[in-house]
């Protein structure tokens, strides 16, 4: 796990240890994420999975779940 400068809290730390989803978004939250602003993704987003009802299988709610993920993680929009 190497450290990275993370977006979010702007400190140098250790990042994650694999990509946490595919593609080219995956990547950019290896880069640019810490393990601990990574877990507070993780919990924000199951209050927003619980409070809009969402299902990530759909596509429109895994998009909206991307698009508050980035801009909670400061990742810019696509």
């Amino acid at each position: 796990m190497a450290d990275v400068s993370c977006a979010r809290c702007g400190n140098e730390a250790a990042g994650l240890e694999r990509e946490p989803l595919p593609g080219a978004t995956g990547q950019l939250v290896l880069e640019r994420t810490c393990g601990s602003c990574w877990s507070e993704w993780l919990a924000n987003q199951v209050k927003l999975l619980n409070e809009h009802r969402l299902t990530p299988a759909n596509p429109e709610h895994y998009d909206f779940l991307i698009q508050q993920m980035r801009a909670f993680l400061n990742l810019g929009e696509e």
